[in-house]
C-alpha cells in the first residue's frame, strides 16, 4: 500500500468516526478509532521493517567494501589513500550500526 492509498483511508476513517460522532453511535466511533489505530500501527511497522531491510543492506555492502579496501591495503600498506578510505568506511559502519539499533528499538517500542 502506498502513502496515498494511506492517507486517503485514514481520511476515510476520520470522516466515518466525525459520522459516527454526528449521529452519537458510540460504539462506532470506538471501532473506527480501533480500525485507524490497527492501520496506523501497520503502517508504522511497515515502514520500520522497510527501513531496517535497506540499513542492513547498506551495512552488507559496507562490510564488501571494507574487505575489497583491506586486500587493496595487503598489496599496497604504504598507499595512504586505502588507509583513508578505510577510516571513512569504518566510521560509516559505526554510523550504520547506530542507526539499526535506533530503528530496531523504536519498532520493539512501538509494538510493546
Amino acid at each position: 500500500m502506498n502513502s496515498r492509498q494511506t492517507a486517503l483511508s485514514t481520511d476515510d476513517y476520520l470522516d466515518l468516526y466525525l459520522l459516527a460522532k454526528e449521529t452519537k453511535d458510540e460504539t462506532w466511533q470506538q471501532e473506527t478509532l480501533a480500525a485507524l489505530k490497527t492501520q496506523q500501527n501497520r503502517s508504522f511497522e511497515e515502514k520500520q521493517s522497510a527501513l531496517v531491510q535497506e540499513i542492513w543492506e547498506d551495512f552488507k555492502q559496507l562490510n564488501e567494501d571494507i574487505s575489497f579496501t583491506y586486500r587493496l591495503i595487503q598489496k599496497e600498506p604504504t598507499n595512504e589513500q586505502f588507509q583513508t578510505k578505510l577510516r571513512h568506511l569504518r566510521e560509516r559502519r559505526i554510523t550504520l550500526s547506530r542507526e539499526l539499533y535506533l530503528a530496531k528499538k523504536q519498532y520493539v517500542e512501538h509494538t510493546q
